[in-house]
């Protein structure tokens, strides 16, 4: 009788390890933490290239008078759509990067977890609202709508595939793309 609870107790043993294996949490946990840190890196580099777009445009439109002319604006928005483009190329490149592959290793030593995805994209956030409400508090929206557009878009994208990777960004930055929502709107209602 011993002999057949132990065998059982034995037989429960080998399928508790079997079910619920020990070494795959502590993987998946390396895994994901390698999976963030190139993340952050990654969205650190778009967003220095996303603040140099940005630095040419506000050096730009910094010059523009306060209530520019009609001609005037649209010259001004003429000369800034090509980094607004670049722009929405470098969102639309970084939605295609995070949309396609999650095998890349990382080379860093430090953690990340997703607090660090989290500030980078609201900073990054912040730094195109500013944009965006700057633009259209100089030289109005009419003339830079159709380059705000396809940006607005191209961050939402990005958004909405880092909520995939992620999950819940969408949740934590939400507050923030509803600013940048409301600041196009806005700008939309004056137009008519």
């Amino acid at each position: 009788m011993k002999a057949f609870f132990t065998l059982f107790a034995f037989g429960s043993l080998i399928a508790s390890t079997i079910a619920n294996p020990i070494g795959t949490a502590t993987g998946l946990q390396k895994r994901q933490d390698e999976d963030y840190s190139v993340q952050e890196a990654s969205l650190n580099d778009l967003f220095a290239k996303i603040q140099e777009q940005t630095g040419a445009i506000n050096k730009t439109v910094a010059t523009a008078p306060d209530s520019p002319t009609d001609d005037e604006a649209n010259a001004f928005a003429a000369e800034i759509a090509p980094q607004l483009e670049a722009i929405t190329a470098l969102l639309n490149t970084a939605t295609a990067s995070y949309s396609a592959k999650r095998d890349v290793v990382d080379s860093r030593t430090e953690k990340c977890d997703k607090t660090c995805i989290f500030g980078v994209i609201t900073i990054l956030i912040w730094e195109i609202l500013g944009l965006v409400k700057f633009l259209i508090f100089k030289l109005g929206l009419a003339c830079v709508l159709i380059y705000l557009q396809p940006l607005v878009l191209a961050l939402v994208g990005l958004i909405k595939a880092l909520d995939i990777v992620i999950g819940s960004l969408l949740f934590a930055v939400g507050g923030i793309v509803n600013q940048l929502l409301a600041a196009v709107g806005l700008g939309l209602l004056g137009l008519s």
